[in-house]
Protein backbone atom coordinates (compact mmCIF):
# COMPACT_ATOMS: atom_id res chain seq x y z
CA UNK A 1 0.00 0.00 0.00
CA UNK A 2 2.67 2.11 0.68
CA UNK A 3 4.19 1.92 -2.71
CA UNK A 4 0.91 2.57 -4.02
CA UNK A 5 0.99 5.83 -2.40
CA UNK A 6 4.15 7.03 -3.40
CA UNK A 7 3.23 6.23 -6.58
CA UNK A 8 0.38 8.16 -6.80
CA UNK A 9 2.50 11.31 -5.33
CA UNK A 10 4.56 10.29 -7.99
CA UNK A 11 2.21 10.91 -10.66
CA UNK A 12 0.12 13.87 -9.17
CA UNK A 13 3.93 15.80 -9.02
CA UNK A 14 4.18 15.12 -12.46
CA UNK A 15 0.17 16.45 -13.30
CA UNK A 16 1.71 19.35 -11.58
CA UNK A 17 4.27 20.26 -12.80
CA UNK A 18 3.15 19.68 -16.08
CA UNK A 19 -0.28 21.59 -15.68
CA UNK A 20 -0.23 25.76 -16.47
CA UNK A 21 -3.35 25.90 -15.21
CA UNK A 22 -3.04 27.26 -11.46
CA UNK A 23 -5.93 25.41 -10.08
CA UNK A 24 -5.18 22.53 -11.38
CA UNK A 25 -1.30 22.56 -9.85
CA UNK A 26 -2.46 23.84 -6.39
CA UNK A 27 -4.84 20.97 -6.90
CA UNK A 28 -2.57 17.99 -8.11
CA UNK A 29 0.45 19.83 -5.78
CA UNK A 30 -1.73 19.48 -2.43
CA UNK A 31 -3.19 15.66 -2.85
CA UNK A 32 0.57 14.83 -3.82
CA UNK A 33 1.83 16.30 -0.79
CA UNK A 34 -0.73 14.04 1.44
CA UNK A 35 0.11 10.97 -1.00
CA UNK A 36 3.88 11.45 0.23
CA UNK A 37 3.05 11.79 4.18
CA UNK A 38 0.56 8.64 4.16
CA UNK A 39 3.32 6.40 2.10
CA UNK A 40 5.82 7.74 5.17
CA UNK A 41 3.37 7.15 8.13
CA UNK A 42 2.42 3.53 6.58
CA UNK A 43 5.84 3.02 5.77
CA UNK A 44 6.52 3.67 9.73
CA UNK A 45 2.92 1.59 10.76
CA UNK A 46 3.75 -1.35 9.37
CA UNK A 47 7.23 -1.16 11.26
CA UNK A 48 5.17 -0.57 14.65
CA UNK A 49 3.00 -3.01 14.12
CA UNK A 50 5.65 -6.12 13.46
CA UNK A 51 6.90 -5.06 17.08
CA UNK A 52 3.36 -4.32 18.79
CA UNK A 53 0.13 -5.00 17.06
CA UNK A 54 -1.45 -2.49 19.42
CA UNK A 55 0.91 0.21 18.14
CA UNK A 56 -0.23 -0.45 14.64
CA UNK A 57 -3.25 1.54 15.72
CA UNK A 58 -1.95 4.47 17.23
CA UNK A 59 -2.98 7.87 16.21
CA UNK A 60 -0.75 9.75 13.50
CA UNK A 61 -0.18 12.77 16.15
CA UNK A 62 0.71 10.08 18.93
CA UNK A 63 2.96 8.01 16.09
CA UNK A 64 6.17 10.80 17.25
CA UNK A 65 5.51 10.47 21.01
CA UNK A 66 5.29 6.76 20.21
CA UNK A 67 8.46 6.17 18.69
CA UNK A 68 10.75 8.95 20.99
CA UNK A 69 9.25 7.34 24.61
CA UNK A 70 7.85 3.99 24.01
CA UNK A 71 9.60 2.47 21.31
CA UNK A 72 13.25 3.92 22.22
CA UNK A 73 12.40 2.98 26.09
CA UNK A 74 11.87 -0.76 24.72
CA UNK A 75 15.32 -0.55 23.39
CA UNK A 76 16.81 1.18 26.28
CA UNK A 77 15.26 -1.34 28.86
CA UNK A 78 17.07 -4.05 26.67
CA UNK A 79 20.32 -3.05 26.55
CA UNK A 80 20.27 -3.01 29.87
CA UNK A 81 19.53 -6.22 30.32
CA UNK A 82 22.09 -7.10 28.09
CA UNK A 83 24.82 -5.47 29.71
CA UNK A 84 23.74 -6.75 32.82
CA UNK A 85 24.17 -10.06 31.72
CA UNK A 86 27.31 -9.15 29.99
CA UNK A 87 26.10 -10.25 26.45
CA UNK A 88 27.06 -6.96 25.39
CA UNK A 89 29.61 -4.50 26.48
CA UNK A 90 28.96 -1.05 27.82
CA UNK A 91 30.40 0.45 24.58
CA UNK A 92 28.70 -1.97 22.29
CA UNK A 93 25.30 -0.86 24.16
CA UNK A 94 26.02 3.25 24.16
CA UNK A 95 26.76 2.37 20.01
CA UNK A 96 23.38 0.61 19.24
CA UNK A 97 21.94 3.47 21.40
CA UNK A 98 22.98 6.44 19.68
CA UNK A 99 22.35 4.92 16.39
CA UNK A 100 18.71 4.06 17.58
CA UNK A 101 18.28 7.22 19.02
CA UNK A 102 19.15 8.93 16.23
CA UNK A 103 16.90 7.20 13.85
CA UNK A 104 14.26 6.89 16.26
CA UNK A 105 14.44 10.61 16.70
CA UNK A 106 14.65 11.49 13.27
CA UNK A 107 12.12 9.69 12.04
CA UNK A 108 9.63 11.60 14.91
CA UNK A 109 10.91 14.93 13.24
CA UNK A 110 10.06 13.25 9.97
CA UNK A 111 6.91 12.31 10.59
CA UNK A 112 5.70 15.57 12.45
CA UNK A 113 6.60 17.94 9.73
CA UNK A 114 5.25 15.64 6.80
CA UNK A 115 1.84 15.62 9.50
CA UNK A 116 2.13 19.68 9.51
CA UNK A 117 2.47 20.18 5.98
CA UNK A 118 0.10 17.54 4.87
CA UNK A 119 -2.81 19.06 7.47
CA UNK A 120 -1.75 22.45 5.15
CA UNK A 121 -2.39 20.72 2.42
CA UNK A 122 -5.50 19.56 3.12
CA UNK A 123 -7.30 22.03 5.44
CA UNK A 124 -5.98 25.64 4.65
CA UNK A 125 -6.64 25.95 0.92
CA UNK A 126 -6.40 29.71 1.05
CA UNK A 127 -2.25 28.91 0.76
CA UNK A 128 -1.97 27.88 -2.54
CA UNK A 129 0.35 25.36 -3.96
CA UNK A 130 2.68 27.21 -6.61
CA UNK A 131 4.91 26.34 -9.26
CA UNK A 132 7.98 28.16 -10.93
CA UNK A 133 9.29 26.55 -13.31
CA UNK A 134 9.38 23.07 -12.22
CA UNK A 135 9.26 23.67 -8.64
CA UNK A 136 6.42 23.66 -6.56
CA UNK A 137 6.15 25.03 -3.40
CA UNK A 138 2.98 25.09 -0.96
CA UNK A 139 4.41 28.12 1.72
CA UNK A 140 7.78 27.45 1.95
CA UNK A 141 8.09 23.64 1.54
CA UNK A 142 8.82 22.07 -1.45
CA UNK A 143 7.15 19.09 -2.97
CA UNK A 144 10.43 18.01 -4.41
CA UNK A 145 11.17 17.55 -0.47
CA UNK A 146 7.87 15.90 0.58
CA UNK A 147 8.67 13.30 -2.36
CA UNK A 148 11.50 12.18 0.09
CA UNK A 149 9.52 11.59 3.06
CA UNK A 150 9.32 7.55 1.95
CA UNK A 151 12.50 7.19 1.34
CA UNK A 152 13.78 8.68 4.25
CA UNK A 153 10.87 7.00 6.19
CA UNK A 154 11.80 3.74 4.90
CA UNK A 155 15.80 4.07 5.61
CA UNK A 156 15.19 4.57 9.05
CA UNK A 157 12.70 2.01 9.55
CA UNK A 158 15.37 -0.22 8.30
CA UNK A 159 17.58 1.24 10.50
CA UNK A 160 15.32 0.35 13.70
CA UNK A 161 14.71 -2.29 12.61
CA UNK A 162 17.78 -3.80 12.41
CA UNK A 163 18.60 -2.58 15.84
CA UNK A 164 15.76 -4.52 17.14
CA UNK A 165 17.03 -7.55 15.62
CA UNK A 166 20.63 -7.24 16.92
CA UNK A 167 19.03 -6.28 20.49
CA UNK A 168 16.94 -9.96 20.03
CA UNK A 169 14.05 -7.81 20.22
CA UNK A 170 12.31 -8.77 16.82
Amino acid sequence: MKATMQHVGNQLTTWAIENNSEDEVDLFARSAFNRFYYAAFLETRTMLGEFNTSWKKTPHLNIPELLREGVKKKVINTLKALVKSEDISIAESNKIKQSYQISVCELANLLEQAYQIRVLADYEPENKATKDGKVILLGIHKLATAKEWPNQANSYCKAIRKIWKETGLA
